[in-house]
């Protein structure tokens, strides 16, 4: 009997490796965690106009996107009447490719939540109901968001007004999208099936040309 050729040799070796990998990762070694953290993908657009009387911020992210991150323990989603913050976040507000403010738990004073259907990025101001230097980029998604989904609905709203540059007005959102980023064991198991997929189609051509 013939050993397997290197190619095979290969292949076995990476099936099982994978395959292996893959169990540990969804048996886990540690204890059951309350915490359900998970990072998810946001994105979505601005409206080509603004809310009359708006100046400064919300005026230049007329036609532009947003797009970053956010973390959350998914285990206490739903939010009903209740805050869930995120454990973090870093989402970029863009208009011709250039970042012009960015929202990240890194920046002393912001905050992220959601609460019920609500997405949110803001500075402390708006939660301590300080009507002065606040913004805020709030998406509306459907009820019972647990971090994915679609919107059309939700807005920027600025009132910054520091010292002589004023900021204020908003900015309508005509879409946004918040999408789980796959964990390394969903990666690791779709390469494990590619591999096998390409083992079995190899196999049966060498059958039929045998």
């Amino acid at each position: 009997m013939q050993s397997a050729t290197p190619f095979k040799r290969l292949l076995q070796a990476t099936i099982t490796v994978g395959v292996s990998f893959a169990t540990l990762t969804v048996i886990g070694t540690n204890p059951a965690q309350a915490v359900n953290l998970k990072t998810f993908n946001i994105s979505g657009n601005f409206a080509p106009a603004v809310e009359d009387n708006s100046v400064g911020l919300p005026v230049s992210l007329a036609n532009g996107s947003f797009n970053g991150t956010y973390t959350v323990d998914v285990e206490r989603l739903p939010a009903s009447s209740s805050f869930v913050d995120l454990t973090s976040w870093n989402v970029n507000l863009v208009n011709d490719n250039t970042v012009l403010r960015t929202l990240s738990n890194s920046l002393a004073g912001n905050t992220a939540y959601i609460q019920e259907n609500i997405l949110a990025f803001a500075d402390a101001g708006l939660l301590a109901e300080q009507n002065n230097n606040l913004y805020s980029l709030e998406l509306y998604f459907d009820s019972n968001f647990i971090g994915r989904g679609s919107t059309n609905n939700g807005i920027f709203l600025d009132n910054s007004d520091l010292g002589s540059v004023q900021s204020s007005g908003i900015t309508a959102v005509t879409s946004a999208k918040s999408e789980v980023v796959p964990e390394p064991r969903t990666i690791v198991g779709t390469v494990v099936v590619a591999i096998i997929s390409l083992w079995l189609k190899r196999k049966r051509k060498a059958e039929i040309a045998a």
